[in-house]
């Protein structure tokens, strides 16, 4: 079964660490470990593994969104997060 989470924020924090707040997570699923595409209508712009979850401290809103890390180079802007059009899509 394929997984699909909405992009909606993304952060580069030091260390090489990039953060991508995402919405549409199901938590009946563990991506901790797993490879998604990054996919925009017909174009995968790059492959990235989850390497954990992130706490969204004092969170009081958006309640459906959940914060991911990757080690990877994410090769995506703020602005493109931020429009809400990426998805991250498991393989």
């Amino acid at each position: 079964m394929s997984i699909k989470m909405n992009i909606t924020e993304k952060f580069e924090l030091s260390g090489g660490i990039t953060v991508l707040v995402c919405s549409g997570y199901n938590p009946k699923f563990s991506i901790i470990g797993k490879q998604f595409r990054l996919i925009l209508g017909d174009e995968i712009r790059q492959t990235l593994t989850i390497s954990g979850e992130r706490k969204m401290l004092n969170q009081q809103a958006n309640l459906d969104q959940k914060a991911f890390e990757t080690r990877d180079t994410v090769e995506l802007s703020s602005e493109e997060a931020q429009s809400g059009e990426w998805l991250l899509v498991s393989e």
